[in-house]
């Protein structure tokens, strides 16, 4: 049979509560803290085996901290505890633990020390209690019938609209513009493109005398007739 370390202190418990005593220095009740305390020290054998990372003990593990609270109960120190119960068979601890034939379930709670003046009753444990009367089962709820659902019409795709009309631009009518041609030689006309008068004879005479740079290069460059002739 294998308990975890809190079933083992409340085994524990349960084996010393018919001669549970406190006095000034000891507190036979042992706890989980109180245990593993014990391990560490040599008084309790490491775990018998392991679930998981729960570790789990037996009753060899019961038997050593029954025997060690009844050798401090009868005044002895840990140290000489220590000494007598160091690699003790199963034979000797149970001479010395004297657990009782059938231990009680649970152990009462132990009392309040001498002299601490506390009248308040011991508070119930709720894991000693007997089990709550398990509630009645009830009957599920009938499911209510879900209406399947109509698909809707796929939308009407949007009518085409036509093209706009191609607009025309109007543009206004070119207006005319009167040109007036002077002629500086033969085969060379000067276009004035003014849209005004026609030049008068002074103009005319100004602008012979200013084209003769003109006419030179013309010449220069044959870009003109040959003069006598006429083009």
């Amino acid at each position: 049979m294998e308990w975890t370390i809190g079933e083992l202190a409340e085994r524990a418990s349960a084996a010393l509560a018919p001669t549970a005593q406190l006095n000034g220095r000891v507190r036979d009740m042992p706890n989980e803290r109180l245990i593993r305390w014990y391990s560490t020290i040599g008084l309790l054998d490491p775990p018998s085996a392991r679930r998981g990372r729960v570790a789990m003990y037996g009753r060899r593990h019961l038997l050593q901290i029954v025997a060690v609270k009844r050798r401090q109960s009868d005044g002895r120190t840990i140290a000489e505890i220590q000494v007598e119960l160091a690699g003790a068979t199963d034979q000797t601890l149970e001479s010395i633990a004297r657990l009782p034939d059938h231990p009680p379930r649970h152990a009462p709670a132990p009392p309040p020390p001498a002299g601490s003046g506390s009248s308040q009753p011991a508070r119930p444990r709720f894991w000693a209690g007997p089990p709550s009367p398990a509630e009645p089962p009830t009957s599920p709820k009938p499911a209510t019938p879900v209406k399947p659902e109509v698909p809707s019409p796929p939308p009407r795709p949007a009518a085409a609209q036509p093209p706009p009309p191609p607009t025309t631009e109007t543009r206004p009518a070119p207006r005319a513009v009167a040109v007036h041609g002077v002629r500086l030689a033969d085969g060379v006309t000067l276009l004035l493109d003014t849209g005004t008068d026609a030049p008068t004879p002074d103009d005319l005479a100004e602008i012979a005398a200013a084209s003769e740079g003109l006419l030179s290069l013309l010449r220069a460059r044959g870009l003109t007739p040959p003069e006598g002739t006429r083009s």
